[in-house]
């Protein structure tokens, strides 16, 4: 491919970059995220964390590639969004590919646009969440099925074992690339000769692709976390196992699709629904069987998350965006030529058609871009990404507001529910800020705590000595959940005292009657004796 060929394609590529990165250090750090950078940082310090991810039900994939950057000095969470970062990239490359496939040089430029400005790509190739990264190993693992359906080799077959087992550690959503192996079979050459031969040389090649990916996966049993980590699954409670999903699928239909409808609606926009689906008519008419396939690979994983996912979280369909794109990007171009052939000027009405499909996704990247933490993002996502508790959003500010508070003494911030890694994230290694989880009651470091984090869930109703005054507060956006911080101490005569030597002073009495003054007050003196020894 010349320059001149290349050029489109390199501009999609630059266009996504920079609008990435527009993103990537100013996203809120999202509750789940900041988990992965955790267990990254985990594994990075310690071989025998290697494995952590199985303790909490996830698989260790996105923790030991974060790991792998942490060691060279990034920042955890830098370290995973920069795994999406270059996946959403990998899954632009195979877009252009599979839609060069479908429909030929134009198909792929508009895809590669179409999947450079989906707000659904946008957001999510931001964020060090595993979604990303198994979306660009399902879109890969297609087009080497395809590849491998076509013609069989050893060195497809050995790069789509790779892939299959990588995807098999990363998320149990990229067991679709098993589950559809068998219809790209559908592009098979049914018709040539020696089909008995071929079709056997096919299955030969495919067989060495799962051994190498069952391989890949049975390293996991190698981790002491193993035999406990289907427990951790299903205790996670965040999928439906396989009979109740086919038990009764008009039923989580009816319950999940009206968000999930409203996510698709928002994330992709009208004008792209519309594209893909005259994309899908005319793919059709011109490759049927190759149509087909990228089909069923555009529904099924929206059917998993429907049937199978009890959470209708936006994430959950970024496996659909590299086909949606794909077909997305043939209905544009199909439009903007049927239409370019029927005027006299039809260059600037086949932009015109370009400008009409991606106005909406543009205008929504627009907002996104311009601030991600009050953007209006459709459906649960504007919770999870701007004004839920697991939103990122408060975080950073906290952290700011600890560390100006931090004085040369270490100061204590306990949480008792709804605690983000975000905090520990943010406040990096600094060691005046120790964050601890509270358990109600007056044992534990959290009794004496100099602070408590309210997020969501509102405080016990023994959450310690002394009293909790708010000190500070972070509205989140859209009438979201606030972010309270509470100063602890004690109350006397209107006045507040943080410390010991605050309530002495301020007392301003002689030791002998400072003393029956405790004695006299015990919930000031149990307070002041735990704060004082702590």
């Amino acid at each position: 491919m010349g320059v001149r060929a290349a050029a489109p394609f390199a501009g999609a590529a630059l266009l996504m970059i920079a609008m990435r990165l527009s993103l990537l250090w100013r996203f809120p750090p999202f509750l789940d995220e900041s988990l992965y950078a955790t267990w990254a940082t985990r594994v990075h310090d310690s071989v025998n964390d290697r494995f952590v991810a199985l303790a909490y039900g996830k698989l260790p994939l996105l923790s030991w590639l974060g790991a792998g950057l942490v060691f060279a000095g990034i920042h955890p969470l830098d370290s995973v969004r920069l795994v999406s970062f270059a996946a959403g990239l990998l899954s632009l490359g195979v877009v252009a590919a599979l839609a060069a496939r479908l429909g030929g040089r134009d198909a792929a430029i508009a895809s590669a646009f179409v999947y450079a400005l989906l707000p659904l790509a946008l957001v999510h190739d931001v964020l060090g969440l595993m979604e990303p990264l198994v979306t660009a190993l399902l879109a890969l693992a297609l087009y080497l099925q395809l590849r491998l359906a076509e013609r069989a080799s050893m060195a497809v077959a050995l790069g789509l074992g790779l892939v299959l087992g990588a995807a098999l550690l990363t998320k149990e959503t990229g067991e679709i690339a098993l589950v559809l192996f068998p219809a790209s079979l559908i592009v098979f050459d049914w018709s040539g000769r020696q089909v008995v031969r071929r079709l056997v040389g096919w299955g030969a090649h495919a067989l060495v692709a799962l051994l190498l990916a069952g391989a890949a996966y049975l390293i996991l049993t190698l981790s002491d976390y193993w035999d406990d980590y289907p427990q951790a699954r299903r205790s996670l409670g965040t999928f439906r196992d396989l009979g109740d999903g086919l038990a009764h699928p008009l039923r989580w239909l009816q319950a999940e699709w009206r968000d999930y409808g409203t996510e698709l609606l928002g994330f992709v926009t009208i004008p792209l629904l519309i594209a893909c689906v005259i994309g899908i008519v005319v793919a059709f008419g011109n490759r049927r069987r190759l149509a087909v396939l990228y089909l069923l690979w555009l529904l099924v994983p929206l059917v998993v998350a429907i049937l199978f996912l009890p959470n209708p979280f936006v994430r959950y369909l970024v496996p659909i965006t590299p086909t949606l794109a794909v077909f997305a990007g043939l209905g544009i171009a199909a439009s903007a030529a049927f239409v370019s052939g029927r005027v006299t000027r039809p260059r600037r009405l086949g932009v015109l058609v370009v400008v009409v499909a991606l106005a909406a996704a543009v205008v929504f990247d627009a907002r996104v871009v311009a601030d991600p933490a009050t953007a209006p993002y459709p459906g649960l996502s504007r919770d999870e990404y701007a004004s839920g508790w697991a939103a990122g959003t408060g975080w950073r500010e906290l952290a700011d507001v600890l560390q100006r508070r931090a004085d040369a003494h270490e100061v204590v911030v306990a949480s008792y529910a709804g605690l983000s890694d975000a905090l520990r994230l943010s406040l990096g290694d600094d060691p005046r800020v120790q964050i601890v989880a509270g358990q109600p009651g007056n044992s534990g470091p959290e009794a004496t705590s100099d602070y408590v984090v309210e997020n969501g869930t509102p405080l016990p109703s023994d959450p310690g000595y002394g009293v909790l005054v708010r000190t500070w507060a972070y509205e989140r956006p859209h009438h979201g959940t606030p972010l309270v911080l509470y100063r602890r101490g004690v109350q006397w005569q209107g006045q507040t005292y943080v410390t010991p030597d605050d309530l002495r002073a301020g007392l301003g009495l002689p030791d002998a009657d400072f003393d029956r003054f405790i004695a006299a007050h015990p919930d000031i003196g149990a307070w002041y004796r735990a704060t004082a020894s702590r």
